[in-house]
């Protein structure tokens, strides 16, 4: 066996790299309990605040006070106050001492960054206290404190480990709630097995997605994943104190606390570098390049946020948006990342706002239009008075999707009209010469050309690389025969080809495919395929609430009123030719929940038509969700549309209030936001390449396990549109488009077949797997992972809907759950067994599934539905509006339901529910899963506490005894921790009042034991 570094070892080579050298790190070895940091915390607060202390020292109640404020309910909240006010966090005191009154010291400052009054300290193996008798002594490996506080704890495994092994372990400590008391200020977790090393921001056991894991990238995007090279990168000072102050976010909207990725960190620092004036060739302009789906709107936000305080010769930062509901959408992005933070986000209502917030002496940003700022330069042109003013304005203008939000022409203008600005553009799909467009004059025709060089650049190629974002899972269809319909119009001569791209280039030329695209056959069969062949990519299995969403975008508005109304008649049962079918029905009995989103115009053509099909489509919205919008709100019904399909907030996480599709023409397709997004149906002609990338992305972002791909289904000229894909694909992923496309079906569906062949040459069936030797073992594990993974895949493949498992591919689903069964006995049992450097076991153990469990989904949504009837984050109250009484009846109905699946655990969430009904109050900042938790391991304790006293074991080590318990194991099998429990069992003590026991105590309790946990334990404890 290969001998590898130990853990001990790699931890202290970490430590070493920290505390040497440059280093301001201190290790502090004599630190290693709670208390001990409690302490330590104390000692530099004190001397941090010696004007407040110095002749009248902190007392140990006054202590109290300062301990009681920094036992945070969550990360999230820790993060807000960390924030402080104008980057300075304090807590208040209330002295003993009447006379001296309230005093507030400081203990944090994020500006006070390698320097004044920041301390930096290293400790390691920390006891943390056990929260439930049942969990087991725990440590954590190496925590860094800044004012003795921790801020970021790194979790560490040797070589032969995944290092997921690591951040596992970090969840686990989190579902016993050993981050709390004064671990509950940590902002960052550091997850490493030496070799591979990943970061992700601080969250609950529930919130923590491995999705979010980020390696670290230099500015050359070349990853660092050593565990001392990161250290030096991201955890030195002044880096890790940057990272947890400059470079972290709140997400008010989502309660969320964010970290940059690397990619974030080096654009901004790119920008700071450009706004030097000391640079070569002074400051200057320039454009970010990050792929969609990347997070351009937070990196602008921190750039803009790091000019408007960060640089004393800038007046003003002018963050410019294109149209009014992107306008909304990224001021509404702004705010949430700003509500805690140490700058304002001013949306501009008109002229005369924005003129006076562009007076105002404040720093802050300034969200507007370039509409907003031409009339700027109309109503006070050079010359006027006011222009006196304003000309001399030192700006920064940052610009979200530069290329078009403002038009060379408009740039030009600003750039005469005020005094040497900056201009810093963000795009995902800048426009190279290959796909430009006609400029007047000189003016700039590319992305460089208009912004001056790219800056940093981040292409959907390296972000697919770091899983940054998904690739493209890209179909394409006919829903006519193209031979068939140039014959009937008399084409018999066209260009031979392999994909039919001199056949439609032909029947385009003699216009006759746009008839058969307009025509209701075409639309009939495309509303067939979204409704009942899209199933795998919506995630109709998925359960309420979980399933995905969709956009579908056409060629024309009067087109997406065709689609609307279709849509409208087939759910109504009236639609002849297309029937939803049962199958879909019994997934989701409510599918599709539609609506549709154009602009609509006051005095162009069809705009008296255009509104009356609005006011129609917004009366069925309204009755579909309770609402009650008019043509006045048209700006809020897009934003409430914007919501509902993004499923953001927790309101819209239930299906109660969910959109399944949108119809749309060119609405959402650039600078929206919604990682819940599947696909993106298209019916229309080739874009140009960046409208193409733009809209694609709207499917990418990151979301869960079960989202590998951001799905198109495209219904319009296939060979055309697949060769604009491929040429958009190669020139926005820097040659590697083949790299950014999923397999094909055929593909997929091989690998599927190969995927059954691997996993029946090991076991022909599930029964045979009990009897394979320890490494046949390891080898199921990976081929189940393996078939696992491709039939999850393949799921999402509309040729897939009609395939049949046992007629096409010689497997039935029931055999699949059978061998999931077994895959879970056995990474139990090769856990139990391994030894700790065998890297094959742990490798094998570390494979997670993609499957969804029943009962999960079940108590989930029920949370999920609790959660949405909250009036607001005090919950003093409980929101029983109309629009939350269907949710309510629905919660009731969901409760029943569990209890035939889970009755322990849905009798626990039934109390839970009707005590919140009762009094709101007493779950101010709770969270309902964690009240759930507190109450399962409670009842489980008390369980178990009769059963030991009946039985006279040692509760304690009769809890740590089920807690391995393996039911699955022949009953005369030895447990673990088996010898354990018979030391402190007390046969005799138990025969004074069982005296006809004789023997067969011990056969006797293990097989009362096993009836509990069978029959009880395992159903309330598991999930």
């Amino acid at each position: 066996m290969t001998a590898f570094e130990s853990e001990l070892s790699i931890e202290n080579h970490l430590i070493q790299q920290l505390t040497e050298r440059q280093s301001q790190w201190t290790f502090r070895d004599d630190l290693r309990t709670m208390q001990d940091l409690w302490e330590n915390f104390r000692r530099i607060l004190t001397l941090n605040n010696k004007e407040l202390f110095d002749e009248h020292p902190l007392t140990d109640n006054e202590f109290l006070q300062v301990q009681n404020q920094l036992r945070f309910p969550t990360f999230y909240d820790a993060a807000k106050w960390l924030m402080g006010e104008n980057g300075i966090a304090r807590v208040s005191v209330q002295r003993e001492d009447a006379t001296l009154g309230t005093v507030y010291p400081v203990v944090f400052k994020r500006v006070d960054i390698a320097g004044g009054s920041s301390v930096y300290e290293v400790v390691h193996q920390i006891e943390f206290e056990r929260k439930e008798q049942m969990n087991r002594d725990r440590r954590g490996d190496v925590t860094l404190l800044i004012n003795g506080l921790p801020m970021i704890h790194i979790e560490l495994k040797n070589r032969s480990h995944p290092y997921k092994e690591a951040f596992n372990q970090i969840k686990k400590y989190l579902k016993e709630g050993v981050f709390r008391d004064i671990f509950s200020t940590l902002q960052m977790f550091v997850v490493s097995n030496g070799t591979d090393t990943r970061y992700i921001a601080a969250a609950s056991a529930d919130n923590l997605n491995e999705k979010f894991l980020s390696p670290w990238l230099d500015r050359d995007n070349q990853p660092v994943t050593d565990y001392l090279a990161f250290a030096e990168a991201v955890l030195s000072i002044p880096a890790a104190h940057r990272m947890i102050s400059q470079y972290s976010v709140l997400d008010s909207e989502c309660k969320a606390l964010i970290l940059l990725r690397p990619y974030q960190v080096n654009a901004i620092e790119a920008v700071r570098d450009a706004v030097n004036p000391y640079t070569d060739g002074g400051a200057h302009s320039g454009f970010i390049w990050h792929t969609t789906g990347s997070g351009k709107t937070l990196t602008s936000y921190k750039a803009a946020h790091y000019l408007a305080t960060g640089i004393p010769s800038i007046d003003k930062v002018i963050f410019v948006v294109d149209r009014r509901d992107l306008d909304n959408q990224t001021t509404g992005s702004f705010q949430a990342y700003a509500e805690y933070d140490t700058i304002d986000v001013n949306e501009t209502d008109n002229t005369v706002d924005l003129v006076k917030k562009l007076q105002a002496q404040d720093g802050d940003v300034i969200v507007t239009t370039i509409h907003k700022l031409q009339n700027v330069m109309r109503r006070y042109p050079a010359g006027s008075k006011k222009y006196e003013k304003l000309g001399k304005l030192r700006l920064v203008f940052v610009v979200d999707e530069c290329h078009r939000a403002v038009s060379p022409q408009a740039q030009d203008a600003l750039n005469k009209y005020f005094l040497h600005p900056l201009w810093f553009g963000f795009t995902g799909t800048p426009i190279f010469s290959e796909d430009a467009k006609n400029s007047p004059g000189d003016l700039p025709a590319t992305t460089e050309e208009q912004y001056s060089a790219c800056l940093n650049k981040y292409t959907i190629k390296e972000a697919l690389h770091d899983g940054a974002v998904l690739g493209f899972q890209v179909e394409y269809h006919n829903t006519f025969d193209m031979k068939a319909l140039a014959n009937q119009n008399g084409i018999t001569d066209w260009p031979q080809d392999e994909d039919g791209y001199g056949l439609e280039e032909k029947l385009m030329k003699s216009h006759i495919i746009d008839a058969a695209y307009t025509d209701e056959h075409h639309m009939l069969r495309v509303v067939d395929f979204i409704i009942n062949k899209s199933a795998g990519k919506l995630g109709l299995n998925r359960g309420k609430g979980d399933t995905y969403t969709a956009i579908l975008t056409t060629s024309s508005i009067h087109q997406a009123q065709r689609y609307y109304e279709l849509f409208q008649r087939v759910k109504a049962g009236k639609e002849p030719a297309v029937q939803i079918r049962d199958a879909i029905k019994r997934q989701l009995v409510d599918f599709p929940k539609v609506a549709i989103t154009y602009s609509v115009s006051e005095n162009e053509d069809n705009s008296t038509f255009n509104q009356d099909q609005m006011k129609q489509s917004m009366q069925d919205y309204n009755a579909m969700f309770d609402t009650q919008y008019t043509m006045d709100q048209l700006e809020a019904y897009n934003c409430n549309i914007n919501d509902r399909l993004a499923r953001k907030k927790k309101l819209y996480q239930v299906r109660e209030a969910q959109l399944d599709i949108v119809i749309v023409v060119n609405r959402l397709l650039t600078g929206f936001d919604a990682p819940s997004l599947s696909t993106l149906f298209i019916d229309r002609k080739p874009m140009r390449s960046y409208d193409i990338i733009q809209a694609f992305s709207r499917t990418n972002r990151l979301y869960d396990s079960q989202k590998r791909f951001g799905q198109i289904v495209v219904f319009q000229v296939p060979a055309h549109f697949k060769r604009a894909v491929d040429d958009a694909m190669k020139l926005y992923s820097s040659g590697g488009g083949s790299y950014v496309q999923a397999p094909s079906w055929e593909e997929a569906e091989k690998k599927f077949r190969a995927a059954i062949q691997k996993l029946r040459a090991i076991a022909a069936m599930p029964e045979e797997v009990d009897a394979l030797s320890k490494k046949q073992k390891i080898q199921f594990l990976k081929a189940y992972r393996d078939l696992d993974d491709a039939y999850s895949d393949l799921r999402v493949y509309s040729q897939f809907q009609d395939k049949e498992l046992t007629k096409d591919y010689q497997i039935d689903e029931k055999t699949i759950e059978d061998f999931n069964g077994k895959f879970n006995n056995v990474k139990e049992e090769l856990r139990q067994s391994k030894d700790d450097d065998d890297a094959e076991v742990n490798i094998a153990i570390s494979y997670e599934l993609r499957c969804y469990h029943t009962d999960q989904i079940d108590e989930d949504y029920i949370l999920r539905l609790m959660e949405a009837t909250r009036a607001d984050e005090s919950a003093l109250v409980m929101d029983e509006t109309a629009k939350n009484e269907k949710i309510i009846q629905e919660i009731n109905e969901e409760i029943t339901r569990f209890r035939k699946t889970n009755p322990a655990r849905a009798e626990i969430l039934e109390t839970i529910w009707r005590e919140y009904q009762d009094n709101p109050a007493n779950f101010v900042n709770k969270n309902f899963v964690d009240v759930l938790n507190a109450r399962v391991q409670a009842k489980a304790k008390a369980m178990i506490a009769v059963f030991a006293k009946e039985w006279c074991v040692d509760p304690d080590a009769l809890e740590f005894f089920v807690e391995t318990y393996d039911a699955d194991k022949d009953p005369q099998d030895k447990q673990v921790n088996q010898d354990a429990l018979k030391k402190v069992s007390n046969a005799k003590e138990y025969r004074k009042t069982h005296p006809n026991i004789g023997l067969k105590y011990w056969r006797l309790l293990l097989e009362g034991i096993r009836k509990l946990y069978v029959e009880k334990l395992q159903k309330l404890v598991e999930r």
